[in-house]
Order: C-alpha cells, then sequence, then structure tokens
C-alpha cells in the first residue's frame, strides 16, 4: 500500500488531516487523518462491517502499521466504529469530495488512465441518475414524492425520496465519481 500510496497520492495523507473536523476539539483523540484512512484501510481489506473492523484492526501490529503509515508516534489503539461513526455522520460531503478530486487528478497527472482513452483522445464519461435515500415521511423540503397504489390493498402509499445525479469516469471495468 505504501508504494502505491507514495508514487501515485504522495499528499493524501496531508489531505486527511486537512479535512475540516466538526467535533469539539477538547474531546478529541484522533484526528480525521486516522479515522479517514481505517475506513480506507476497512474498505480495502474488504471488511463488510463497522463491527469487523474494530476487532480485526485493534491489534499490535495493525496499530503500529497504521501508525507508520501516518507518521504517528503515539497511537495506542484505532479508534472503535462509534467514534467513526460520529465523525463521518456531521462531515460535509465537500471535504470527501476534494480528497476524491485530488486522488483522481493525481491518476491523470500520471497519465495512469491513458489506456483508456476512447479513439485515444476522449474520456469515457457517464452520467448516472439514481436514488439516495427514502423516508415514508416528509424529510425536507428537498424531498421528492412519489405515491402509488398497493394493488392487493387498493391503499395508497407515499413514498418521499431523494435522488441524486452523478458523473462517472469509465476506465475499462472501472468507474470513478468525478462529480
Amino acid at each position: 500500500f505504501l508504494k502505491i500510496q507514495k508514487h501515485f497520492f504522495k499528499d493524501l495523507m496531508n489531505n486527511l488531516k486537512k479535512v475540516a473536523d466538526h467535533r469539539h476539539q477538547s474531546y478529541i483523540t484522533y484526528g480525521p487523518e486516522v479515522l479517514l484512512f481505517t475506513m480506507m484501510l476497512k474498505n480495502m481489506t474488504g471488511l463488510k462491517s463497522m463491527r469487523n473492523m474494530s476487532e480485526r484492526f485493534n491489534k499490535e501490529e495493525c496499530i503500529k502499521n497504521v501508525g507508520k503509515v501516518l507518521g504517528l508516534d503515539s497511537l495506542e489503539e484505532l479508534p472503535h466504529y462509534d467514534t467513526i461513526n460520529d465523525f463521518l455522520s456531521g462531515l460535509d460531503v465537500n471535504e470527501l469530495e476534494k480528497i476524491r478530486t485530488y486522488m483522481i487528478k493525481e491518476l491523470l497527472k500520471k497519465r495512469s488512465l491513458e489506456s483508456y482513452r476512447i479513439e485515444g483522445k476522449y474520456w469515457g464519461v457517464i452520467i448516472d441518475g439514481t436514488g439516495l435515500h427514502t423516508f415514508h415521511e416528509k424529510h425536507c423540503k428537498h424531498c421528492l414524492r412519489r405515491a402509488y397504489t398497493n394493488k392487493e390493498t387498493g391503499e395508497t402509499n407515499v413514498l418521499y425520496m431523494h435522488h441524486v445525479l452523478e458523473a462517472k469516469l469509465v476506465v475499462g471495468d472501472m468507474v470513478f465519481s468525478i462529480a
């Protein structure tokens, strides 16, 4: 991981450290870089649950390795999943978008994705509209509303939804969200 990170994303850890932290500063044990890197590591290792992440990662060898990657000498344990969830729940989405943009720009600057250009000059970009959330009651003023009738009971139900339109860069069998 370190070889890949240092080659492609030299400033990744600095970018993680710069993420605005909404939590009260006097209660903070872990900086944003520890919380975000722990989540990245969870996803990279294919762990499905936050609980499993907390159990598997809080071992001496893993803690030392994460501390080394982040340049922290005093890391005694990794954050519990509740701490990470608390941090993520108040995190401004724009903070994560900045990191995503940085990473994609680095891959493009290093010409890592050149072989995926169409006719050697164009990038394949797809636009994908999808639903993010559904609610049984109106959640906010931005909710979309869908009414439908249950054919068995004849009852009309209403769902409130949030949708998003997303642009994705197509590179072979992978797609990267770009906006």
